[in-house]
């Protein structure tokens, strides 16, 4: 059977694994790059013959794992073990997709109606349109959600459109720019961390070399 957590909310995403969790701990966490190994724990048991429960991380976000999860919803919402798919980013219509297949999806998302979201930001991000990248930084930059968030999902979507790079797909970035701006978002956090340099001016840098 299939549970879905979706979004980024801290608290929400806690409560959601401890609900589904109990005193029961994950058999195995599979991220995308991954996806194959998720097939075979469909009919697998644990060594007392019991159930297993799988974490499945991102598949949603690659070509490749989001085709292969497809394929094996039917048979993963059939098995006697639990799959729990992990989707932070998730948008409306990839949510409408597992709420199809999920005994129930755990809805996380910080950016409800009204409320500020880094994702239009980070998808302006990926087309290169500095200007809507712009006008999407001063909505949230000064918003109460920690900075850490923001600098996820767009380390998140530089990942994404680096794996896609790395595998010929026309992205707009070539693969040193990849390079380049993935090693300055993941130095950000680990500046700001050491007090060298605020996060948010750091980010506000990369963004603006987009």
């Amino acid at each position: 059977m299939i549970y879905s957590i979706v979004g980024t909310e801290k608290n929400g995403r806690e409560k959601a694994y401890k609900t589904l969790l109990k005193d029961k701990v994950v058999t195995d966490v599979i991220y995308n790059e991954n996806y194959l190994q998720a097939e075979k724990y469909i009919d697998s048991v644990d060594l007392f013959g019991g159930e297993q429960i799988i974490n499945l991380v991102g598949f949603m976000e690659k070509q490749e794992s989001r085709d292969a999860l497809i394929e094996l919803f039917p048979k993963l919402k059939d098995s006697k073990n639990f799959f729990i798919i992990d989707e932070p980013f998730a948008d409306a219509n990839k949510i409408k997709r597992l709420e199809k297949y999920s005994e129930k999806v755990f809805d996380c998302r910080e950016d409800k109606e009204g409320e500020a979201s880094p994702f239009p930001m980070c998808n302006a991000f990926a087309k290169r349109d500095k200007k809507a990248v712009f006008v999407e930084w001063i909505k949230i930059k000064d918003i109460s959600e920690p900075l850490e968030m923001i600098h996820g999902a767009l380390w998140w979507k530089m990942r994404t459109i680096w794996e896609d790079t790395l595998n010929g797909k026309k992205t707009g970035f070539t693969l040193e720019e990849c390079e380049n701006f993935g090693e300055e978002i993941m130095k950000a956090s680990m500046d700001a961390h050491r007090g060298e340099v605020g996060l948010k001016e750091k980010l506000e840098e990369v963004l603006i070399g987009v």
